[in-house]
């Protein structure tokens, strides 16, 4: 009775076991391709560069008033709000071009078993990586990559005032964290919408996650997969 008991149990491991096995190697074959994820902001750069402009005209207009009618008091109700219109616009055209810059910039490079940030000087491996998170807003798309833990940060150049202009990522949460902001993302010129850039994101993480644990649980299917 026991014996017969240890032979079940023993035929349900193997049973697990090989169902593990057949879904690791399911998931493991994912995307091959190499592909570039690139930014579209020429829209935003375009509608803020026209809102700019006309508070730079009207801030210029209201500073003219007081040269215009001759005024010898209260011309600072006049100068005041008129530097102010003149100085948010002059910024908003700062930022327009630095949108215009920005848009056809690479976002992330992804390859089979890599990732890579535009602002990283090397690709850091999928399994790095333990998740990631979209953030959906108003006129942007927020994404945060979770490090594994154990696992080591891709180094970033440190992002400044000009990141405005490039995609760039940058650590947060004490490096376990890589976060980037994006406004329209795009493939092979085709728009990613917010569920096609999660899984397409998911497709990678996930395959190469799978790869990882195949070698771990099943060296030796690994190594009549590279032999073959």
């Amino acid at each position: 009775m026991h014996n017969s008991s240890w032979m079940s149990c023993k035929a349900v491991d193997n049973a697990e076991k090989e169902a593990l096995l057949l879904q690791l190697q399911a998931d493991a074959d994912g995307p091959q391709r190499c592909c570039e994820i690139r930014e579209r902001s020429l829209g935003q750069a375009v509608m803020l560069a026209l809102l700019s402009l006309l508070l730079v005209l009207v801030g210029g207009w209201l500073a003219s008033l007081p040269a215009a009618w001759q005024l010898r008091t209260a011309q600072l109700w006049f100068w005041l709000p008129g530097a102010l219109l003149l100085g948010a616009g002059l910024m908003g055209l700062a930022a327009a071009e630095a949108l215009r810059r920005r848009h056809g910039q690479r976002v992330l490079a992804l390859t089979a078993d890599t990732l890579q940030f535009a602002n990283a000087p090397e690709p850091a491996p999928w399994v790095c990586f333990d998740g990631f998170e979209l953030e959906q807003r108003h006129l942007s798309l927020g994404l945060v990559f979770s490090v594994m833990a154990g696992s080591r940060a891709p180094t970033l150049t440190p992002a400044c005032f000009k990141s405005l202009a490039a995609p760039h990522a940058w650590p947060v949460a004490a490096g376990m964290r890589v976060r980037l902001w994006l406004f329209n993302p795009m493939l092979d010129g085709q728009r990613l919408d917010f569920q096609a850039l999660t899984d397409l994101l998911y497709a990678y993480l996930n395959a190469a996650q799978a790869r990882s644990t195949l070698g771990q649980l099943f060296p030796e299917v690994q190594r009549v997969g590279a032999g073959q």
